[in-house]
């Protein structure tokens, strides 16, 4: 590898400033003992360029650019981390994140001089020949570290960065030559930090959310300050929605009106047409299914009880505070918007190219009949048997009440809402969901752990008897035990470490995953033959073969949840020739007040809306892809929901300001999706 030393001090500090530059861009450079490779990728440093190939995409592949022996990077002067990224392929996207920590894995301190081991990154995903720039928002911990018990951002010392990384992270792919073919170029700190939100002192920062459920130290051009900028929001974007058109290649239901033209059953259902999965609409158009989930007027409250000191004193004085819904009831100057907030999204639905209601939305708006949709039939429902005393994500599937309620659930549902018996027979409705982001992991270790009574156990033990003749010496010899009788391996609650055990474990979850998505199956079509199953959003593409043979055996479209910049790379081998439908994918970025970006952070909102076009460009020419449902409308609260989580993902802010980058972007792939897809290219440009 060749190095171009630009000065002696630049080595030693990794860091120069760029000719001419105002302080602004502060240059980086390395010397090429600072590449670490990792997982035989291909690294060469020259003359300021990283060449990088991955083709093996494990964890740990990539590069690692360390700082000189005995020191760490201080990029404590920039707003961003930056650096320019080229993909060299001439017919496939890219993906690749950037990683950079602060603190070690031991270090417990709280103060922002020896933070715990913190780590933050960005992604982007590349068409062929595209260069465009990587960037992460550099969360110092000297600025952004609140005072007290207040809520910021996961901040880094910035002054003591362990090192910077390139790789594929939550890697899917099946190895092959290259995966990453890059050139990574123009290493730098990008502008100044934000000096201006440093706040010093409790007396300064609390309260730190305004009545709007904004962040109060920050300012952005969008901010809301009075109810009335609320209410002009409504009437601009009313003006707006009344001179955008319906996209006139779509049908009533979003499908191609002017394309091929295939069996029409008055339902949706899907066919495999010139090698490429297709929904196909009621009227037999094909049909690309772009949604948007969690479509609610009320959604994610905050909570004052524990921290009623973070809430303006002109907020309601109650224990829950949904901010979303009072802004919309001042936005639309009613005590009741949902039926103007429904009537709206409808609208904003046609124009921003969405075509599908997703997953945990609301039936007011499906009940509108202008979008299809998706339903969700409950996850981990309650009440249906499972792992007593286990803090396990899943059911028992060997427990006869299983069978009974889950093998007629659509039916059972169907009892107790109108909406979703109205959805049996309704045209609009694609199908079903059932459950969401179960723990397959989880399945072996319950069983185990469970008491005799368990019926997964009791199935278990029943199997392994019979392969072992009834005999338990013959078992003991294979999973090198030692128990009396099958009375005491009912008993046993630990887990043998021996190849014969981990066989037998594997072949029972099999089964058990199996009879899962059987019986789950039948619970659909027992009351609703022609509507399609469509599984239970399985977290990511990187599960066992078994799991993606059950679920391709029993679901009509199988469901992935995926946080990742590009889709383009999935095996199709592994879907096993099923057509499958993203369930949630999203990107964020730290603006506008928020603290979390989401799962798959870009640089600002630009880049958000480019990263949205290209996950959606290398679904649409995967051929097993058949649609992609952005997680989610509106961004998560602040100091966030339930859970913790409180990422900028939406649509919408909280204030329901939409992000017109974002909606840009989205009208845009609804509009020429269906001629991308067919045209089988990769194309900047959707159109």
């Amino acid at each position: 590898m060749k190095h171009l030393i630009k000065t002696a001090a630049s080595l030693s500090a990794a860091i120069f400033l760029c000719a001419g530059a105002l302080a602004e861009n502060i240059a980086l450079d390395f010397a090429p003992e600072q590449f670490e490779p990792r997982q035989n990728a291909l690294v060469d440093w020259n003359d300021g360029v990283l060449t990088l190939k991955i083709s093996d995409p494990e964890w740990s592949g990539g590069v690692a650019i360390n700082p000189p022996e005995g020191e760490k990077f201080d990029f404590s002067k920039g707003r961003y981390l930056a650096c320019d990224v080229k993909n060299l392929s001439e017919d496939s996207q890219m993906r690749l994140t950037m990683h950079i920590s602060s603190g070690t894995g031991d270090s417990k301190s709280d103060s922002h001089v020896e933070l715990p081991r913190r780590e933050c990154k960005g992604g982007i995903g590349l068409n062929p020949g595209e260069e465009r720039t990587l960037r992460i928002y550099l969360p110092h911990a000297n600025l952004f570290k609140a005072p007290g018990d207040g809520k910021n951002m996961r901040v880094l010392d910035t002054e003591k960065i362990n090192s910077i990384e390139f790789k594929i992270e939550w890697p899917f792919e099946t190895p092959k030559e290259y995966l990453v073919d890059c050139e990574i170029s123009n290493f730098r700190l990008e502008g100044e930090p934000e000096y201006g939100k440093k706040i010093s002192g409790s007396e300064n920062y609390f309260p730190f959310i305004d009545r709007y459920g904004q962040y109060a130290h920050s300012e952005w051009p969008e901010k809301i300050r009075s109810d009335e900028d609320l209410v002009e929001n409504r009437k601009r974007e009313q003006e707006k929605l009344d001179k955008t058109p319906a996209i006139a290649s779509w049908n009533k239901y979003g499908g191609w009106a002017k394309g091929p033209k295939l069996e029409a059953t008055g339902n949706f259902r899907v066919e495999k047409y010139e090698d490429k999965w297709y929904f196909v609409d009621p009227e037999g158009c094909l049909f690309w299914s772009l949604g948007i989930d969690v479509m609610q007027a009320y959604t994610d409250p905050s909570d004052r009880l524990s921290h009623p000191h973070w809430y303006a004193a002109d907020i309601p004085q109650e224990d829950s505070l949904p901010f979303p819904y009072w802004n919309l009831q001042k936005k639309y100057e009613k005590p009741d918007p949902k039926k103007d907030f429904y009537e709206t999204l409808a609208r904003r639905m046609e124009a921003w190219g969405i075509n599908t209601i997703g997953n945990w939305s609301n039936s007011e708006l499906m009940a509108l009949g202008q979008r299809p949709y998706t339903v969700n039939l409950g996850e981990l429902i309650k009440g249906f048997p499972r792992f007593e005393n286990q803090k396990v994500k899943f059911y028992d599937v060997f427990d006869p009440k299983f069978e009974e309620r889950m093998g007629n659930v659509l039916a059972e549902r169907a009892a107790q809402d109108s909406f979703i018996l109205a959805s049996i027979n309704d045209p609009m409705c694609i199908g079903y969901f059932i459950d969401n982001e179960l723990n397959f992991g989880q399945i072996i270790g319950a069983t185990v752990k469970a008491e005799p009574t368990q019926p997964a156990k009791l199935e278990f033990v029943k199997d392994l008897k019979q392969k072992y003749g009834g005999s338990i010496e013959n078992l003991n010899k294979s999973w090198e035990t030692s128990f009396a009788d099958w009375d005491a391996l009912l008993a046993n609650k630990s887990e043998p470490k021996s190849p014969g055990f981990r066989e037998d474990a594997n072949e029972f979850n099999e089964k058990f995953i199996d009879r899962y998505f059987e019986i789950c199956r039948r619970g659909v079509k027992s009351a609703a033959p022609h509507r399609l199953y469509l599984g239970n959003r399985i977290v990511g593409f990187r599960q066992g073969d078994h799991i993606w043979k059950a679920a391709a055996k029993h679901c009509d479209v199988v469901s992935v949840n995926t946080y990742v910049n590009s889709v383009f790379g999935v095996s199709s081998e592994r879907m096993l020739d099923k057509p499958v439908i993203i369930g949630e994918f999203h990107f964020g970025v730290v603006d506008r007040g928020m603290f979390m970006p989401g799962l798959v952070p870009v640089g600002d909102q630009k880049e958000r809306a480019v990263s949205f076009t290209r996950f959606i460009q290398g679904a649409l020419l995967h051929p097993n892809i058949v649609g992609a449902h952005w997680f989610q409308l509106r961004d998560q609260p602040l100091t966030g929901r339930w859970d913790g989580e409180g990422y900028q993902i939406g649509f919408v802010d909280v204030a329901d300001t939409p992000y017109e980058e974002l909606c840009d972007a989205s009208r845009e792939a609804g509009k020429y999706m269906y001629k991308y897809r067919t045209r089988g290219k990769l194309l900047d440009k959707m159109r």
